[in-house]
């Protein structure tokens, strides 16, 4: 796990690879998608919703809607930071807001708006979270709704 930033919040990173180049000269758009979905991932992992989650319960979150947003280009060997941003979940939903920054330039290149289904993986059915996953998800949104910053300026209306 990362150290968080100043603002609170968790984050991973990730450099470019020059394999993800495209005949542009900038990352292709695949690897947005990539990096957006893996590295939200492993910051979901830290409030206990990742792949400990899965092992522990036998239950999943399965990407059912993701709205992608490309905002400024990044290349090969740019640094990046990754953030993740809870908005909201339900009995069987949770949506989430998937940020890409330029590290060394802190200028956002990419925004991912995901929503996910809780799924029992032996049945493949989208179900309900049970007490312990409410508990953790009431965790990651408590976490964020305590620190200092104001997530209506950081989420895309659309």
């Amino acid at each position: 796990m990362n150290i968080p930033l100043p603002n609170g919040r968790p984050y991973e990173k990730a450099l470019v690879k020059s394999e993800w180049i495209d005949l542009y000269g900038h990352m292709n758009m695949a690897y947005y998608v990539m990096l957006l979905d893996d590295l939200g991932h492993r910051i979901l992992e830290q409030f206990g919703l990742g792949k400990g989650y899965t092992l522990e319960l036998n239950c999943g979150l399965f990407t059912v809607e993701a709205n992608l947003k490309y905002l400024r280009e990044v290349c090969a060997g740019d640094p990046l930071r990754v953030e993740l941003t809870p908005l909201s979940f339900d009995e069987k939903r949770l949506v989430t807001q998937v940020e890409l920054y330029h590290d060394e330039q802190n200028y956002l290149s990419a925004t991912m708006r995901q929503t996910a289904v809780h799924v029992n993986l032996d049945t493949r059915k989208v179900c309900p979270f049970g007490d312990e996953g409410r508990q953790r998800l009431q965790r990651m949104m408590d976490a964020y709704t305590s620190k200092d910053f104001d997530l209506s300026s950081r989420v895309s209306s659309d």
